[in-house]
């Protein structure tokens, strides 16, 4: 159904729309992969008209773009709110560093292989990787440091989680290993880097 069939979609605020719009995407990709998507498909989806998802988007590319930040940014705020708590011991904060990370994966693993597949590669990909790493790797050292024994958080040291949680993501979406597994392997890690080495 074209956007002009009803008035309340006419209405609806660009912010709105253009979360809508990547609603939809993520449940045509659940439902029919990532390269199956295409603009006019998803115009036809949302009951829009094709002008209208370019005016939001441009491009494939664009759409996926976004899709893959959002995750980024909801396993970065499941981790925030997780360490506002404040965890009393080690093994807690670790824990919730890897819930924050491993849940997100659980939620998405259908969709985030073909996106970040479609995107694999790309300039955009590799700028988003790298913009979400910092923004992660600032929450998980906020969250360590308080048990730190001398000195802080390294940067080699979240390099670690990071390049630990993301193999243990990709197992999880090859179904290589179970979610419980995976949830314990990346908490030990991030236990692991604040942890001194007994001599």
């Amino acid at each position: 159904m074209a956007e002009t069939a009803t008035g309340a979609r006419k209405r609806m605020s660009y912010d709105d729309r253009h979360a809508q719009l990547l609603d939809v995407a993520r449940e045509f990709i659940r439902d029919e992969g990532s390269d199956a998507l295409t603009l006019a498909r998803l115009a036809e989806r949302a009951g829009v008209t094709k002008p209208l998802v370019y005016q939001h988007f441009g491009t494939k590319s664009a759409v996926l773009a976004e899709l893959y930040a959002e995750f980024k940014s909801r396993t970065r705020l499941a981790l925030d709110a997780a360490i506002e708590r404040t965890p009393a011991c080690l093994g807690e904060v670790s824990r919730l560093i890897s819930d924050a990370y491993i849940g997100c994966i659980d939620a998405e693993s259908t969709e985030l292989p073909g996106v970040a597949g479609a995107l694999s590669g790309s300039t955009e990909l590799e700028e988003l990787r790298q913009e979400a790493d910092v923004e992660f790797s600032a929450s998980c050292r906020r969250a360590l440091e308080p048990f730190v024994e001398r000195g802080e958080v390294s940067d080699a040291a979240l390099h670690a989680v990071l390049g630990a949680a993301d193999g243990i993501a990709r197992a999880l979406v090859l179904e290589q290993i179970g979610f419980e597994d995976g949830r314990e392997a990346l908490a030990r890690v991030v236990a692991g880097v604040v942890r001194p080495l007994e001599a």
